[in-house]
């Protein structure tokens, strides 16, 4: 049985397949975060850095065992949280407008920043 397709139909599939699969588009915006936690006590087989967007857990890991830490995941237009399983006492970074929530469990991130590299996350001892 022989199937016989026409090339225009064919160059419209994958058209629409390519188009489909941008991730760069502003539609799609996704977190990029990495950086190190200091702390003395910090468990490192217990601690979780996550990414939290519109309420949803988007991304999660461990920390390295020199307390480095990479995270990235997909995220909603109203900015994003960072949550930590320990209470934050300082962090250190170039980008502007984040903050400490009162709890001390996440900095909360605005719309606009998808890429951040901390110098330092300090946690509470």
């Amino acid at each position: 049985m022989k199937i016989y397709l026409k090339p225009s139909a064919v160059i419209l599939f994958i058209a629409l397949l390519l188009l489909s699969c941008r991730s760069d588009s502003q539609d799609n915006p996704r977190a990029y975060v990495e950086g190190k936690v200091i702390s003395a006590t910090v468990d490192y087989n217990k601690f979780l850095l996550k990414i939290s967007s519109e309420n949803t857990v988007v991304a999660k890991t461990m920390l390295a065992s020199d307390g480095n830490f990479k995270l990235s995941g997909p995220i909603g237009k109203n900015g994003f949280d960072i949550v930590s399983t320990e209470k934050i006492k300082t962090f250190s970074t170039d980008k502007t407008g984040l903050q400490i929530s009162s709890d001390g469990f996440k900095i909360r991130v605005p719309a606009g920043i998808t890429y951040i590299k901390f110098n330092e996350i300090v946690l509470e001892k």
